[in-house]
């Protein structure tokens, strides 16, 4: 409605600027602040001289605006996240500046524009799920570190003379060729260097490996302490459980299941051209959402399809219906977003019923 004030923030490192429009988007206010405790203060004092805000739309709630965010969340606003993507797309085909004012504008006229974007992630209930998200960040950037050391070694050993090269072999995982590499000798000065560089990168893996290793454990003692139901799902491993409570956080700001299934990308859109007013029979897959959350579904959807018979019953009736394989398989994954969210919303009814 006209009447209403939308609320778009385009956060930095050191600033977020704010833009207040009405249900036309038309231009209200816009503020600029510093992104602390004392600016996100007066970032609710000026909110609260507004009006009656209907909805904040933050673009980057999980980067620079997460404090701003877990504010606003905290003091009662209805606080969503805007895809950089959506603002971009307009700004290009409108062929507007991009300044902070500009921008902010845009993500308050998109979240006016688009009802259906998904809510902030903006801490959680459980204390032990914010220190799992502590552990999940170590662990993916330990990952990360081990996946460029791999590609750096796969370097090397293709600059090793043909005839060592031919030694160790061409296909296979990298660390055991590196492995088999080093066990070598040769009296070229030049591969002896590559070697010693490769003894290098080999010795960092295995330090990583070991580093992970360890705080994989602790990850695994912190999903067992949150009681958890999401490790009975087949196909969800301790990762994938930690992936999945620290990346959800709190279910209950999902109000439906096909809410969380547009917020992960895990329903399909529609893609209906000359199929008339009817509901449409034509369907792709969502490339939007949060992928984390999805590949934990799509690895779960795959491990059951092989071995649980459920889910391949499921699969092969989809395929009776007339589906293709991927067709199946998404239809899949919505089935299994589904559960996710069903257990989510029991453990937190148990585990907080007052709150539930």
């Amino acid at each position: 409605m006209a009447g209403d004030i939308i609320v778009g923030c385009d956060p930095h490192k050191l600033t977020f600027t704010l833009a207040a429009v009405d249900g036309l988007g038309q231009e209200i206010d816009v503020i600029t602040g510093n992104n602390d405790a004392a600016g996100i203060g007066g970032v609710l004092e000026w909110l609260g001289g507004l009006g009656e805000v209907v909805r904040v739309g933050i673009e980057g709630s999980a980067g620079h605006g997460h404090h701003l965010a877990v504010g606003l969340v905290e003091a009662g606003f209805d606080v969503c996240e805007v895809p950089a993507r959506r603002t971009a797309q307009r700004r290009r085909e409108r062929r507007r500046p991009k300044t902070d004012r500009d921008d902010a504008l845009a993500i308050a006229r998109a979240t006016a524009a688009e009802p259906t974007l998904g809510p902030v992630r903006a801490g959680h209930q459980d204390p032990i799920v914010d220190e799992l998200d502590a552990v999940t960040d170590w662990r993916d950037d330990l990952v990360d570190q081990r996946k460029r050391l791999l590609n750096q070694a796969e370097g090397v050993l293709g600059k090793l003379p043909v005839d060592l090269l031919d030694s160790v072999g061409r296909a296979g995982k990298t660390i055991n060729r590196a492995r088999r590499a080093l066990a070598l000798t040769t009296e070229d000065p030049i591969a002896r260097t590559r070697l010693a560089h490769l003894s290098d990168l080999v010795a960092r893996h295995d330090e990583l490996t070991a580093t992970i290793k360890r705080v994989e454990k602790d990850l695994r003692q912190l999903v067992q302490a949150t009681g958890t139901t999401l490790r009975e799902e087949v196909g969800i491993g301790w990762v994938g459980a930690a992936r999945l409570l620290v990346e959800i956080g709190d279910p209950t700001r999902f109000r439906t299941e096909a809410a969380f299934a547009r917020w992960c990308g895990a329903g399909a859109v529609a893609v209906s051209s000359g199929e008339g007013d009817g509901p449409p029979t034509r369907h792709r897959l969502d490339l939007g959402g949060n992928r984390r959350v999805n590949s934990v579904l799509h690895i779960a959807s795959v491990v059951q399809g092989r071995h649980h018979c459920d889910a391949r019953a499921f699969l092969a009736r989809k395929r009776l219906e007339g589906k293709t394989s991927r067709e199946a398989r998404r239809s899949h994954k919505r089935h299994l977003a589904n559960r996710v969210i069903r257990r989510l919303w029991a453990d937190t009814q148990h585990q907080h019923p007052l709150a539930a």
